[in-house]
């Protein structure tokens, strides 16, 4: 949360400056402050671009109208197309999608440097440099310095030899620990699983039914049930209040509720129905449905409700001074 702030109000302290800029006749350096780089084409890069888009057509076009023509927002990723989780044909709705937001999509290109001013990539066509005023790198996870003293603690020949975090086993159990004693899960852990949300849950989920009172001494056996995960989907925001889901039927469909659901169950038993993509309006519908559904209390569906309803009558805060001035470490 504090990175994010910060990132907040950088990028607004950047807008500020760059309308200062723009006064002195300095359009050089305008462009150059007002250009936004993302590294990553995956969910995160894309939610954030989307919401990007929609923070500059939105609110700081009209904040800010003189330097609105010199906004600029490139998405770079080194693979050859977006959310490469999703199928090919929702990620090439979504490029075009962004395309049509005015963000620059940059597919097959590798960053090979970066510097204060400057981000060095690599495509087919050679080697390019982009000057840039902020640059967002959400193209994979590192290690915290805890887990990292943690894998250095257990060391290369206990099997700790992943440089992403902690290696564990089947039944998220550290591996070159003692059975049962240190777990490992999210982020932190390294299990053959996407690094997401829902996976996460699954195992937190997982470990507390293994250590509920009678099934404390199943998870010291090395023949103990291991952890089975579920994908129920992916989701992702793309700007102009549109969405990509793609939903996992088995999971997320029940036999009983109607004759259209039980229809939709047994295709997806035989292998018929894999996956079900929505995007557009109703992939938004469906995206904000399920994120407000997973907020832990009713206050905090209220302060959402609210704050999405605020954001729609007047706008989001365009001033750098409404932001805090919380650092991050």
């Amino acid at each position: 949360i504090e990175h994010g702030r910060k990132l907040r109000k950088e990028m607004l302290d950047i807008i500020e400056r760059a309308d200062v800029a723009f006064a002195a006749g300095k359009l050089d350096k305008v462009k150059k402050m007002l250009n936004f780089v993302v590294v990553g084409g995956g969910p995160t890069g894309v939610e954030f671009c989307g919401e990007f888009s929609d923070f500059i057509q939105q609110d700081l076009i009209r904040r800010y109208p003189k330097i609105a023509p010199y906004f600029k927002v490139t998405l770079v990723e080194a693979l050859p197309g977006l959310l490469t989780m999703f199928d090919k044909s929702v990620g090439k709705y979504v490029q075009e999608h962004l395309e049509s937001q005015g963000v620059e999509v940059k597919l097959n290109a590798m960053v090979k440097k970066v510097d204060k001013d400057n981000i060095y990539l690599k495509d087919k066509s050679g080697e390019t440099e982009l000057e840039y005023g902020i640059m967002v790198w959400v193209a994979g996870v590192g290690m915290r310095p805890f887990t990292k003293n943690l894998v250095d603690k257990i060391g290369k020949e206990k099997g700790q030899t992943d440089r992403r975090g902690l290696l564990v086993d089947e039944c998220l159990r550290v591996m070159g620990t003692p059975l049962g004693e240190v777990f490992a899960i999210g982020d932190c852990a390294v299990s053959g699983k996407p690094p997401t949300a829902q996976v996460a849950f699954q195992q937190g989920k997982y470990l507390g039914r293994m250590f509920r009172l009678g099934c404390q001494h199943s998870i010291t056996d090395p023949g103990a049930p291991p952890f089975s995960y579920l994908h129920q989907g992916s989701m992702a925001y793309i700007g102009k209040a549109e969405a990509a889901t793609e939903l996992n039927p088995n999971a997320m469909i029940k036999l009983g509720r109607s004759s259209v659901t039980d229809h939709l169950w047994w295709r997806s038993l035989y292998g018929e129905v894999d996956t079900l993509s929505v995007t557009g309006f109703m992939g938004f519908a469906i995206w904000r449905s399920v994120y407000f559904s997973k907020l832990f209390s009713s206050r905090n569906r209220w302060s959402v409700a609210s704050d999405w309803s605020k954001t729609a009558m007047f706008g989001r805060p365009a001033s750098s001074s409404a932001q805090g001035t919380c650092e991050a470490e």
